[in-house]
């Protein structure tokens, strides 16, 4: 076989490695896209720190777990309660949100976020709901350890910022 062809050939086998590849592998700056096709659910993590743990049967989402504790868990679900955005935030009550400092709505959203004990260690969640339909609901809950605000505060706003729903 010839030079070009060769070349030819090794190309197209590069764009088909490529396109084969898991809609997650796109990185840009050691951050990647972890898109799940069956909720149309979106975000954005740094690859070196947190490593993708295999998906559930049900392919519903993806949990995201950094060797120093701190966690993403990206999921969709069915509306099955019919829920709304005010009985969903309604709901989330007792000793995990009894330290809750920040609260945020917009039209087909809601944040809450604060501090808990998870496992033992003082941490901060990051949770934030979207009803981009009404039949699903899109989730991201960000863990990490209190001690390490510094280093997470900056990480988990640019999570949170790319994390979208497409109806």
């Amino acid at each position: 076989m010839n030079r070009p062809r060769l070349a030819l050939f090794a190309a197209l086998a590069a764009l088909l490695a490529a396109l084969a590849a898991p809609s997650d592998a796109r990185a840009e700056n050691g951050w990647t896209v972890y898109v799940n096709d069956r909720f149309s659910v979106t975000v954005s993590y740094p690859v070196p720190r947190f490593a993708m743990q295999p998906p559930p049967e049900n392919d519903d989402g993806r949990t995201l777990i950094a060797a120093d504790g701190a966690r993403i868990l990206v999921f969709g679900g069915y509306n099955a309660l019919g829920e709304t955005l005010v009985s969903k935030q309604a709901g989330l009550t007792g000793p995990d949100y009894a330290h809750t400092t920040y609260r945020a709505r917009g039209a087909n959203w809601f944040v809450v976020s604060g501090y808990r004990e998870i496992g033992g260690v003082d941490s901060v969640f990051y949770e934030k709901y979207i009803f981009a339909r009404g039949d699903v609901i899109d989730s991201l809950i960000v863990t990490y350890p209190r001690a390490l605000r510094s280093v997470y505060d900056p990480i988990a706003g640019k999570i949170a910022a790319s994390f979208a729903s497409s109806p």
